[in-house]
C-alpha cells in the first residue's frame, strides 16, 4: 500500500483559512517514493502573526502559484494512495475545500497520525508534532514549514508501522469504523460512553471548555454528524475537540429549553443561534383611520401593542404568516400585500367580500393575537430520562418556572410535581419554544395538567 504524507501552511483562520504552502511525500511505509513541494500564493494578505510562525511572507508568495495552477498536478501526484497528516481533519478538509472551490471532487482513503499514535503508543501527555516527536527521538528540520513537518511526519509514521502488533493502521482505514471519524483528540472510549438517547450534548476543549452546545433525539447520532461535516468552520472545531459531555433530558421539549439556557449561559464560540440577541422586531397590531385593525412588524423603537418580539425580521414575518394563515385574517390588512382593492384571496377573505363587519373583523384579530400561554398555569408533563419517571416543565401564569424530573406514582401530587421542578431563567428564545409548543396539536406523548395556583 502507497501512503502520501501532507502538511499545509495557512493564513489562519480569521483570512479564510488560504494554502500558502504544500508539502506531500510518498512513501510504501518503509522508504521515501517521492516528493512535491511549492509554495501557494493564497490570494490574502498573510497577517504578520502568521509569518511570525511559519517564516512565510507575502512577498515570498507573491509570485507563487495559486491553487487552481497546481490543482491538477498536486492531484494527479496524490493518486490513488492513502492520504495521511498529523491531525488530518485540518488539512484534509482545506485542501477538499480548495478543490470543492474550483468544482473540483477530492476524496480519498485518509489516516491520522495524531490518532494512529494514542491508539499504537499510547500514555504520553501530549501528542502534537511539536512534543511527540522530540520524545521519540524525531528530528525536525524546519518547524512550521510545510516540508519540515511532512518529513517529521513521515518518519512518525513509520515508527509507528513497527510498533504496530495490533493492525490499528488496517483497523483505522475501515471507513466504516466510527474511530476513523472522529476528531484527533478525543479519545475512543469517552465517545462510545455517549449514549443513544434524547438531551443536550457538549463538545468541549483541552481544558473541558465550552466550544459548542446542542440537542438531540440521539446524542450520540447527532454528535456523529458533526465530525462528517467538512466546512472550514468544523474543520477548526474538530481540531479544538477533546472531550464531549451530555445531559439526558428524556424528551424533546426540555432539551430545547435546556439547550438554549445553556447557550445563552456559556455563550459557546461555535454556536451561532440563541445567543443573547436583541429584540428588535415586533409584531404589533394597531387601529387605522377606517377602523380597521391591522397587524404588521415594527422595528422596537416604534412597537406599540407588540403581540411577540423577534431578533430578526424574518422570524417576525415568519410568525405573521403564520397568524394570517391560521386565523385566517387579511393579507392586506397584515402589511403581506399592498393594494387598494380586495386583497389576493379574493371572495375567500370575509372582510374583502364584505360577509364580515370591520367590528367583527377586529375581534377576530384581537382574538387571533391573545398569547394563550400568558394565561396558563400548567405542567406539561413527558417521557422521562427512564421508564420510571416523568419529565415535567412548569409555565406559571404564562412565565416559565424551569423544568424536572418526577416518578410515576408522583404525577397527581401538585406539591411533589412544584418540588421537582429546579429553575431556570425565561427568555424570549424560551418563550418562542413554548409558544411553539402550546400553539400547536400536543404530541401525544405529552400530557398538559393544570396548576392549583393556591398549592403552589
Amino acid at each position: 500500500m502507497i501512503y502520501t504524507v501532507v502538511d499545509i501552511e495557512t493564513t489562519g483562520g480569521s483570512h479564510g483559512n488560504r494554502i500558502t504552502e504544500i508539502a506531500a511525500v510518498k512513501t510504501d511505509g518503509k522508504q521515501v517514493l517521492g516528493s512535491y513541494e511549492t509554495l501557494i500564493n493564497p490570494e490574502v494578505f498573510i497577517p504578520k502573526s502568521i509569518t511570525l510562525l511559519t517564516g512565510i511572507t507575502n512577498t515570498m508568495v507573491e509570485d507563487a502559484p495559486r491553487f487552481e495552477d497546481i490543482a491538477d498536478e498536486f492531484l494527479a501526484f496524490l493518486g490513488e494512495t492513502v492520504f495521511i497528516a498529523h491531525n488530518v481533519s485540518f488539512d484534509y478538509g482545506i485542501i477538499k475545500n480548495h478543490f470543492e472551490d474550483l468544482a473540483m471532487s477530492f476524496n480519498m482513503k485518509k489516516l491520522c497520525t495524531v490518532r494512529l499514535s494514542r491508539g499504537i503508543i499510547p500514555g504520553y501527555p501530549s501528542y502534537s508534532l511539536g512534543k511527540i516527536c522530540p520524545q521519540l527521538g524525531i528530528e525536525n528540520h524546519n518547524r512550521h514549514r510545510a516540508m519540515g513537518d511532512t518529513m517529521a511526519t513521515v518518519e512518525l509514521f513509520h515508527l509507528l508501522l513497527t510498533k504496530d502488533k495490533d493492525d490499528f493502521v488496517f483497523y483505522s482505514l475501515n471507513q466504516l469504523n466510527k474511530e476513523a471519524m472522529l476528531p484527533p483528540n478525543l479519545e475512543k472510549s469517552e465517545f462510545e460512553s455517549v449514549p443513544n438517547t434524547t438531551g443536550v450534548y457538549y463538545l468541549l476543549g483541552e481544558k473541558m471548555e465550552i466550544l459548542y452546545v446542542g440537542k438531540a433525539k440521539d446524542i450520540k447520532k447527532r454528535i456523529v454528524t458533526h465530525f462528517s461535516e467538512k466546512s472550514r468552520k468544523k474543520s477548526e472545531l474538530l481540531r479544538k475537540i477533546h472531550h464531549v459531555s451530555y445531559v439526558e433530558t428524556g424528551n424533546e421539549l426540555i432539551a430545547l429549553l435546556l439547550e438554549s439556557d445553556e447557550i445563552k449561559k456559556h455563550y459557546p464560540p461555535y454556536n451561532k443561534a440563541q445567543k443573547n440577541k436583541s429584540n428588535d422586531y415586533h409584531v404589533c397590531y394597531y387601529e387605522a383611520q377606517d377602523e380597521v385593525l391591522r397587524v404588521d412588524v415594527f422595528l422596537k423603537k416604534f412597537a406599540k401593542n407588540s403581540i411577540q418580539s423577534f431578533s430578526s425580521v424574518t422570524m417576525a414575518k415568519d410568525h405573521l404568516y403564520q397568524l394570517v394563515e391560521k386565523n385566517k385574517l387579511c393579507p392586506k390588512y397584515t402589511g403581506l400585500e399592498r393594494t387598494k382593492g380586495n386583497c389576493y384571496l379574493g371572495e375567500e377573505c370575509a372582510i374583502c367580500s364584505g360577509t364580515e363587519t370591520p367590528a367583527d373583523y377586529n375581534k377576530r384579530v384581537m382574538k387571533s393575537t391573545e398569547n394563550k400561554a400568558k394565561e396558563q398555569s400548567v405542567w406539561i408533563i413527558g417521557p422521562g430520562r427512564t421508564k420510571e419517571e416523568y419529565g415535567v416543565v412548569s409555565i406559571r401564569q404564562g412565565d416559565y418556572v424551569g423544568f424536572g424530573f418526577i416518578e410515576t406514582v408522583s404525577i397527581s401530587s401538585q406539591e411533589e410535581l412544584q418540588d421537582a421542578i429546579q429553575p431556570y431563567r425565561n427568555n424570549n428564545d424560551i418563550k418562542r419554544i413554548l409558544n411553539g409548543f402550546m400553539s400547536n396539536p400536543i404530541p401525544r406523548m405529552y400530557t398538559l395538567l393544570e396548576q392549583r395556583l393556591a398549592a403552589v
